[in-house]
């Protein structure tokens, strides 16, 4: 009965003293409206000065390849009638690229190479460059980020000065393979900015990937989207279509030097033909079977490889990829930071921040703390 009666009465006392403070808080609350009006002019002055970014998206859905592609089920159906065989077109997942990797790809130095050499229209800088010259000569970044050029990046200007100028190194392109690309380190800064403004996330559920691109202009924001989109199927198509590719070129070639070895053969049979219209002799005879002979071996050499392109034709359409566009990018209208939002959130943190400060002011001097 006691314990009791004394948990009631600490219970009451700490409802007192909850509601002294809060008439404490009340009794402050000019200096609550000062700290939180300086946090609206900060925010006001964020607003203000910090760039305007602006984004833009798309969604894509990879090809989901099925163990036989429509090329190779044409080829199985009808290639006997062509005397071609459909058995070389194996389809299914060989070389293909997993969505997973897709994100990675366009994180990858070849790839922002890339999109830095572009050219873009900027139209709310009245500018037409490349991305990399905007951002080094063109783009001016906000008073923050001078003020922590400045201060904090300060030691590394002084130690700068010291350090020998190196001459203007040209951008290397990218999207060359078995290639050793070498930047300097204020091309890898505006490298490594361009990776954070243009990405490629994939919903592990759905397969999706959506793709983001953020620029100073919209309309630079929506040509990098779009730019991006086409890169990223240019890759994947060359990296699928590679071997395909090359076994065409040599199928093609062996055709060539085949079919001028048929031709050969075809005009010297027809020569000793028209030379020797009547063959009584069994030399002749035999020198017009050997001619034949030879006709006829140019002709099947130069008939199968013939078959071979086609099957190699059919391969490379078989292993293009598909990535198709469900969203496409569009110009976006506003930014992405918003004034309002800004001076909401000051405000709100100017107020957590003036109430937070006075509880634990009290707290600490004991004022309405009991034990």
């Amino acid at each position: 009965m006691e314990e009791w009666e004394e948990s009631a009465s600490r219970r009451k006392e700490t409802e007192i003293d909850l509601v002294e403070l809060a008439k404490h808080i009340w009794s402050k609350r000019i200096f609550i409206a000062k700290v939180t009006g300086v946090f609206v002019v900060i925010g006001l002055l964020v607003a203000l000065l910090s760039p305007k970014e602006y984004q833009t998206q798309a969604t894509l859905m990879p090809e989901m390849q099925s163990s036989q592609s429509t090329a190779g089920n044409l080829l199985q159906k009808y290639g006997g009638l062509l005397g071609m065989s459909g058995s070389n077109l194996s389809g299914g997942q060989e070389g293909m690229i997993p969505p997973t990797l897709y994100p990675q790809i366009v994180q990858s130095l070849p790839f922002q190479l890339e999109l830095l050499n572009e050219q873009v229209n900027f139209t709310r800088f009245d500018t037409t460059t490349t991305v990399y010259n905007f951002f080094d000569k063109v783009y001016t970044p906000s008073i923050f980020s001078y003020a922590l050029k400045y201060t904090v990046g300060l030691p590394g200007k002084i130690v700068g000065l010291f350090k020998p100028e190196e001459p203007p190194k040209s951008l290397p392109k990218g999207f060359k393979t078995d290639t050793v690309y070498s930047v300097t380190k204020d091309q890898m800064k505006i490298v490594q900015n361009m990776q954070k403004r243009v990405t490629v996330s994939i919903n592990d559920e759905t397969g999706v990937l959506t793709l983001r691109a953020e620029m100073p202009d919209p309309q630079a924001a929506a040509v990098m989207g779009q730019k991006a989109i086409n890169l990223l199927k240019e890759y994947v198509t060359n990296y699928r279509t590679r071997k395909a590719e090359q076994d065409l070129q040599f199928a093609q070639e062996q055709m060539q030097n085949a079919r001028q070895r048929f031709v050969e053969a075809q005009n010297r049979l027809a020569d000793f033909r028209d030379s020797n219209v009547n063959l009584t002799t069994a030399k002749a005879q035999t020198q017009e079977q050997r001619l034949q002979s030879e006709y006829d071996l140019a002709f099947n050499v130069y008939n199968n490889l013939a078959q071979q392109v086609e099957q190699a034709k059919l391969k490379v359409q078989e292993q293009t990829p598909v990535v198709s566009t469900l969203q496409p990018v569009q110009v976006p209208v506003d930014d992405t930071m918003s004034g309002s939002l800004i001076l909401l959130a000051y405000m709100f943190a100017g107020l957590i921040f003036s109430v937070v400060y006075i509880v634990f002011d009290s707290l600490i001097g004991e004022k309405y703390y009991k034990q």
